[in-house]
């Protein structure tokens, strides 16, 4: 009778661990389908923000190409 006891109390143990781990992962699962939509939303904005970047230095790299034409011209002035 002892044996079967002892085989009950493990079995017992064994499901209530295996509950703990099923809702632990349950919750977790939850937690990342939950938050997805925002995890979504914040790489569309890093995206675009990303091509504002781009932009950004490829009108700064033409602003530049511009000044140093003019710097050219005004030095090409000075010395005339």
């Amino acid at each position: 009778m002892t044996t079967s006891s002892t085989i009950r109390n493990i079995k017992e143990w064994v499901t209530l661990a295996v509950s703990f781990v099923a809702c632990i992962a349950a919750v977790i699962f939850w937690v990342q389908q939950a938050d997805n939509h925002k995890f979504e939303h914040i790489e569309r904005e890093i995206a675009s923000l990303r091509s504002d970047v781009n932009k950004i230095r490829d009108n700064n790299n033409e602003i530049l190409r511009i000044i140093g034409r003019l710097e050219g011209k005004l030095e090409r002035r000075a010395r005339n």
